[in-house]
């Protein structure tokens, strides 16, 4: 799994077009401000990896909140990432699994609709730890 943080001042999307993986039951649109914005990719190799992902994945994301305080961490499907995508179905439910993950850890956490393609504004804070890139 590749992972790409930006902590932004603001974000926010619209999803405009769906793709035949597309999940409907996602907020279509939103915005955020002081947000920790995780482009997520879930590739093949991830397919047999759920735990392995998720223990790191919640571990590494609970230190970035320590330590830049965002207000709330949004996970953002991004299949741009890899040339060798994994499983849709499998993507969802990882990306859900995700989400809860850091709920049960007390992260306020929110997740952009999958299979989506999606417009989206953001600012970058300038900080030194304000663009991470994570594999996992």
């Amino acid at each position: 799994m590749k992972i790409l943080n930006l902590h932004c001042t603001e974000f926010d999307y619209e999803a405009i077009k769906e793709t035949p993986v597309a999940e409907h039951d996602g907020t279509m649109k939103a915005g955020y401000d002081n947000v920790l914005v995780c482009f997520t990719c879930y590739e093949k190799r991830d397919e047999n990896r759920h735990d392995e992902i998720l223990k790191a994945f919640v571990e590494n994301t609970k230190i970035d909140v320590g330590r830049i305080k965002p207000e709330i961490v949004l996970i953002y499907p991004y299949a741009h990432l890899s040339k060798s995508l994994g499983s849709a179905k499998l993507a969802k439910q990882v990306l859900q699994e995700m989400e809860e993950a850091l709920k049960n850890e007390g992260i306020i956490v929110a997740r952009s609709p999958f299979g989506w393609y999606k417009k989206f504004n953001l600012s970058c804070k300038g900080h030194p730890l304000a663009e991470g890139y994570r594999e996992y």
